[in-house]
């Protein structure tokens, strides 16, 4: 059985062919590949959208690469002359895209008339409500403040110039869609608004090796550290978050928060993000809290990387206002690390309050706050949610119970096509 996969950047494995640094983002893509490549009777063909001027093709490890040049046009789009060009070389059993969210996936599912699933990874249409991260733009944007005002402008521009436009491709892939494998009511609720026709089925991630092997302790722990995995768009929340960090500082005067990404002032002055934008808000966020000695910027963290900085903080939040089913998240819990999460999107459907991690409601900084404050002063709570997290990530996670799974769906979707048509 050949399956194509299409991604919509270069897997590590060949980055190197593209010429662009190893992506530290989905891993879980790369682990899950490994290892159904192994499962007898499969061949698997992977097209990647890459920044690179002709199609390179590439095999390692028995799994066919190939690159394609992205267009000069749409950066999240490629050529429809190289689609049909890759479509016919391999000419696949299925055709099957990890996300919805570019222009290059809508392409392929559109000129590709046989067998095909998508799996969710975020639902940029379920998004969209909370791209802004809950920030107050309009009173930004009617601000006395110039600065404030640029940063409203920039967030809506990008809202409205580009996020929309990538929103109109998602639908038009999500109803081509035959077949999606998701893993949240909330995924599954969304795409069934777009597609009630589609079979929906249900799978976990593998996550990356790193994690499976990295244990928190609560005796090596960095006391009164917090680990946060993202800072870069309004949705992910790390605003609220210091907020919570500024309240916390008298009672916990070594409170540090670590943000994984560069460091907004290391920017080039010349650089737009430093001035306007989000990166710009947070900036002016900690200078106007007073936490900046309380704030450290990881730089982008590879998995060994990421897994080590994360183990030996004494928590990790999810601030988020909106997720799917966030693998940060799912990397914090299965190393037992005591995570906070907002009460957002698919989450719910990740672990149990007071159990396995603290929820609070996702734009109540005073909640986050106090839910920080009782794992700092409780060793046994946190020990709690660590035991618990680890045991119920290793079980949603386990490879071959996913890779098991895996196999089920591309089966199922060979052997009853007028069924999967159908969505019986």
């Amino acid at each position: 059985m050949k399956i194509l996969w299409i991604i919509s950047f270069p897997l590590p494995e060949v980055s190197h062919l593209a010429g662009v640094e190893k992506n530290a983002f989905g891993g879980w893509v790369g682990t899950m590949l490994h290892r159904l490549a192994k499962v007898e009777g499969f061949s698997f063909y992977v097209a990647m959208k890459s920044p690179v001027d002709k199609i390179i093709y590439e095999e390692i490890n028995g799994i066919h690469y190939y690159l394609i040049p992205q267009s000069k046009e749409d950066r999240f789009d490629v050529y429809q002359n190289d689609c049909e060009e890759i479509l016919q070389r391999v000419l696949p059993d299925i055709l099957h895209s990890e996300g919805t969210e570019g222009a290059f996936t809508q392409r392929f599912f559109k000129t590709w008339r046989g067998k095909n699933s998508v799996s969710l990874q975020g639902i940029l249409n379920g998004y969209e409500p909370y791209e802004y991260g809950n920030l107050p733009v309009a009173d930004m944007l009617f601000s006395f403040h110039f600065r404030e005002m640029l940063i409203a402008m920039v967030l809506m521009s990008n809202k409205f110039l580009f996020f929309k436009k990538r929103m109109k491709k998602e639908r038009e892939t999500i109803s081509l869609a035959n077949n999606i494998i998701g893993r949240t009511t909330w995924d599954r609720s969304h795409a069934y608004a777009i597609n009630p026709r589609a079979t929906y089925h249900h799978c976990h991630h593998i996550l990356r090796d790193t994690f499976y092997k990295t244990v928190w302790s609560v005796e090596e722990k960095e006391e009164h550290s917090i680990f946060v995995g993202n800072a870069a768009v309004p949705r992910k929340g790390a605003h609220f978050l210091l907020y919570a960090v500024a309240q916390l500082k008298e009672e916990f005067p070594n409170i540090r928060l670590y943000i994984a990404g560069e460091k907004p002032k290391k920017r080039h002055k010349w650089d737009w993000k430093r001035v306007v934008g989000y990166t710009a808000y947070i900036n002016y966020l900690i200078d106007k809290l007073e936490i900046e000695k309380h704030i450290h910027f990881t730089g982008v963290l590879q998995a060994e990387e990421l897994a080590e900085r994360m183990v030996k903080c004494h928590l990790f939040v999810l601030p988020s206002v909106i997720e799917n089913s966030p693998t940060t998240l799912s990397e914090a819990m299965i190393m037992g690390v005591p995570s906070i999460s907002s009460f957002v999107g698919g989450v719910q459907d990740m672990a149990v309050d007071g159990e396995e991690v603290l929820f609070y409601r996702d734009n109540d900084p005073a909640m986050l706050a106090y839910q920080i404050k009782r794992l700092f002063d409780d060793d046994v709570l946190a020990k709690k949610l660590s035991v618990n997290a680890r045991k119920r990530a290793l079980h949603d996670h386990d490879p071959q119970m996913n890779v098991d799974r895996m196999v089920h769906i591309y089966s199922g979707i060979i052997q009853d096509e007028k069924t999967i048509i159908e969505g019986k």
